[in-house]
């Protein structure tokens, strides 16, 4: 008789590479399917890569709304969801509080795993005003949780766990589960990085990358004026961004205002990223806050010497290839043109294992935490 497989509803993912959703589908593809079956929720209208995560089997359904918007129709829609998919594990991924009526859902239907998971450590709203009111409700409500409203606590670094759960929740109680990567894909080869080059027009160049969501928390306004002052001063500086997101058309504008168009290179949401880290010479994430901060894993693992803010988890600091500075502009250009005479890209492979963000090993941890 076949052994009856754990069934694990993942919520929410959305249409983007973006962590949350780049985590839970990353896990699935690592995950062994003949133990364990994911299905995935979403208040997209769509996924673009709804074909990849089909063809694994698993389902993906289309909520049509915000609990926020219509909170009755909301709850019946994600009630179905549960009551016909019988789920023994909800893995509820979580950037900050609007309430619970999620976790309130699960408990009354009886889901025997019910995981909330911290990803983030601070509110991601362009407006000064909205994002203000965001964290006041969410400090408010953060209050108000408690242990019994889920089984398990996780987050992907101790600041995210300090965000998102509350001084009555004992910290012990709380799982820290690295975001780990396929280290093997991201390591650092010459020929890779020589193909790249040449593909791009990039072999006489010092190239800086960015990956992430063109979005307030990754602050791309503050390295383009990095890079303005650096461009000023090295006329063979390119910047490479990957990446999508509201702020998207705003960032052109401002690398056109700048007079900067044919220096930057836009190379939009891309599934050869591990190939693009090969490409660059240095890595930089000003971010305002990072529930981790995982591109930095990846950047590491390619050997690239890394610029990051202050505000980034010290779970990041895995080698000595990176810097954290405050964002002020003059000391991030220094840092940045202090790198352009060179040096070694060495295989990271070991080290990265070592701190625990092999995928590999990690999802083992989480196919056992699910049972």
């Amino acid at each position: 008789m076949e052994k009856k497989k754990i069934k694990i509803l993942q919520f929410p993912i959305a249409n983007s590479n973006g962590g949350i959703t780049h985590y839970a589908l990353e896990n699935w593809k690592w995950m062994d399917k003949d133990r364990f079956h994911c299905d995935f929720a979403t208040m997209s209208k769509h996924l673009d890569f709804e074909e990849e995560i089909l063809a694994t089997g698993s389902q993906i359904f289309y909520i049509s709304c915000y609990a926020e918007e219509d909170q009755e129709r909301f709850a019946n829609e994600f009630r179905d969801i549960l009551v016909k998919g019988d789920y023994d594990v909800v893995h509820l991924h979580t950037k900050q509080w609007k309430g619970f009526l999620v976790e309130e859902i699960c408990k009354e239907l009886g889901v025997p795993k019910v995981i909330v998971h911290s990803h983030n450590t601070d509110v991601d709203t362009v407006d000064s005003a909205k994002r203000h009111e965001e964290i006041a409700a969410h400090e408010q409500i953060k209050k108000r949780f408690a242990e019994n409203m889920a089984t398990d606590l996780w987050a992907c670094s101790k600041a995210a766990a300090d965000f998102l759960f509350g001084e009555q929740i004992p910290r012990e109680k709380i799982r820290i589960m690295p975001n780990a990567i396929d280290v093997d894909k991201f390591t650092f080869d010459p020929h890779t990085r020589k193909r790249y080059r040449e593909k791009y027009g990039l072999q006489d160049r010092f190239v800086i990358g960015h990956v992430g969501r063109f979005a307030y928390q990754k602050n791309h306004r503050f390295l383009i004026k990095v890079f303005r002052e650096i461009a000023k001063k090295m006329d063979d500086a390119r910047l490479v961004l990957l990446g999508d997101g509201e702020l998207f058309s705003e960032i052109q504008e401002q690398v056109k205002g700048y007079g900067l168009a044919d220096k930057v290179i836009f190379a939009g949401k891309t599934d050869d990223v591990a190939g693009w880290y090969q490409a660059m010479d240095v890595f930089c994430l000003p971010s305002r806050f990072e529930g981790l901060g995982i591109v930095l894993i990846e950047a590491q693992t390619a050997g690239l010497k890394c610029i990051t803010s202050i505000d980034v988890p010290e779970e990041t600091h895995i080698t000595e290839n990176i810097v954290y500075l405050p964002l002020e502009v003059s000391k991030w250009v220094d840092a940045v043109i202090g790198l352009r005479t060179g040096y070694l890209r060495t295989d990271m492979r070991s080290r990265i294992r070592e701190a625990g963000y092999d995928i590999s090993k990690v999802i083992k941890k989480i196919e056992k935490s699910y049972i």
